[in-house]
């Protein structure tokens, strides 16, 4: 994946099941859960075009 500069910052608030779901994704994956979550976010959108 490329380098990218996040300078925005964004809160929701989250099912601790889901979160829990996410962050051992993220862990297996070996990425942070905040990149975890920025694919997600990326993917959701592109797919929405």
């Amino acid at each position: 994946m490329r380098d990218q500069v996040h300078t925005s910052l964004t809160a929701f608030r989250i099912n601790p099941a889901l979160l829990a779901a996410a962050s051992a994704k993220a862990k297996r994956q070996g990425v942070s859960l905040s990149e975890l979550l920025r694919h997600a976010v990326r993917k959701e959108v592109r797919d929405a075009a």
